[in-house]
């Protein structure tokens, strides 16, 4: 009888923890299952499109006589920090340089890219560049008048100007290379209105020297002397930005 009671017993104590173990596993299988998404999302790169005018060249226009000419910029978003950028302009000037009297008149392109090294805070969309241009120029030269460099008077009236001969006239057909090492700034004062000022420093690559003259001012490149074949030149400007698309970096 003993016997039969302990055999109830080990058999009641089996049951009990088996069915103890089925409810731990319902309970387990029951608890909601938690997946972390481990990928991370690809953030979006905004497209923009910026357009303007050099304000320099627009207000020196309006008070020089001898000067007019104006710049059209522009730069398109590929990445967060880096921007294409093109220049366009006319420039047509008259110039007294030593015996010489001169007009140069031409157009100009300048195409390269802009790198934004400054960190904006949160809302703030300004730009510290620097950047690389490769550009050309086609134009003329006009030898309007010269006088003849007598250091001994031999001649009567030696210093009075000749704007008749062969040495007079234009010369057309011009062209100019070089290239444009940028720095500079975009400040925006309104939303998508932005003031900025580019500094260059410009390195002359090659051009067409004139018959009987020679290059002194190339429209785009500035002022050109014998001795070097660098100059510098700025532009301070006023552009509209149009955002219209992004991307996924």
């Amino acid at each position: 009888m003993r016997k039969l009671h302990t055999w109830a017993f080990c058999i009641s104590f089996l049951c009990f923890s088996l069915s103890g173990f089925g409810q731990g596993n319902d309970k387990e299988e029951l608890q909601p299952i938690v997946t972390l998404d481990t990928l991370k999302q690809k953030e979006k790169t905004p497209l923009s499109l910026r357009f303007g005018a050099d304000l320099y060249r627009l207000t020196r226009s309006q008070f020089s006589d001898e000067y007019n000419g104006f710049e059209f910029v522009t730069d398109l978003r590929i990445r967060k920090k880096m921007f294409l950028a093109l220049e366009i302009g006319n420039e047509t000037i008259t110039k007294q340089s030593e015996q010489v009297n001169f007009t140069t008149r031409g157009s100009y392109y300048k195409v390269g890219f802009d790198y934004n090294m400054y960190e904006n805070w949160e809302g703030i969309n300004n730009h510290v560049h620097l950047g690389v241009r490769i550009a050309s120029s086609n134009h003329s030269h006009i030898l309007n008048a010269y006088t003849l460099l007598d250091r001994t008077p031999f001649w009567p009236n030696f210093d009075e100007a000749v704007n008749t001969g062969f040495a007079t006239g234009e010369r057309s057909n011009l062209n100019a290379q070089w290239f444009e090492v940028v720095a500079g700034f975009k400040v925006e004062l309104l939303s998508n209105i932005y003031l900025g000022l580019s500094l260059r420093l410009n390195r002359l690559l090659d051009y067409e020297k004139p018959e009987n003259f020679d290059a002194v001012y190339i429209p785009g490149f500035n002022q050109k002397t014998d001795e070097n074949k660098f100059g510098a030149s700025f532009n301070y400007t006023l552009t509209y930005n149009i955002p219209f698309a992004s991307k996924k970096k």
